[in-house]
């Protein structure tokens, strides 16, 4: 991701479907996702889906370069704009996540979380590896109403 995508960042999160399926909250400014990149660091990796100019997916992988007996381990998040779903943009951003953690991070545990009712992003990170490890109950507030939410891992030497 570079700094000319970060207006659009900010732009596919002001869409609700987007914000309700993430943790984030609305209206994060083009500044604040700057600052959240740079405060990151190298334990975060950010790829951008775009289609022409357009930028249609965000995806960002944290690792825990800082904390030594976490550093097999990192999380996940993806999200693609409401228009582009269900044409591979999220298939092709984790397989590249995915990819860049076996290859080139030594990264052996892929971590997420994702609301128990989001049966179409469950189905897609099952087809990649992923298994659930177990539902949080009152996760996150989601337009009002604590919703549960799974998580779910992709273990490297379960894949072999």
């Amino acid at each position: 991701m570079i700094s000319r995508d970060l207006a659009q960042v900010a732009e596919l999160y002001r869409q609700r479907s987007c914000v309700e399926n993430s943790l984030h909250t609305p209206f994060i400014s083009e500044d604040e996702w700057r600052n959240r990149v740079l405060h990151m660091g190298n334990d975060l990796q950010c790829l951008v889906a775009c289609i022409g100019d357009q930028l249609v997916g965000h995806c960002c992988l944290t690792t825990y370069q800082n904390e030594p007996r976490r550093r097999h381990a990192a999380t996940i998040g993806v999200v693609v704009d409401q228009r582009h779903r269900r044409q591979g943009v999220a298939r092709a951003m984790l397989e590249e996540m995915i990819d860049t953690c076996d290859s080139w991070l030594g990264v052996s545990r892929i971590e997420l979380e994702v609301f128990v009712n989001n049966t179409g992003a469950i189905a897609l990170y099952r087809q990649l590896g992923f298994s659930e490890e177990g539902r949080m109950r009152q996760y996150a507030y989601r337009n009002g109403v604590l919703e549960d939410a799974v998580i779910m891992a992709r273990n490297q030497e379960a894949m072999a």
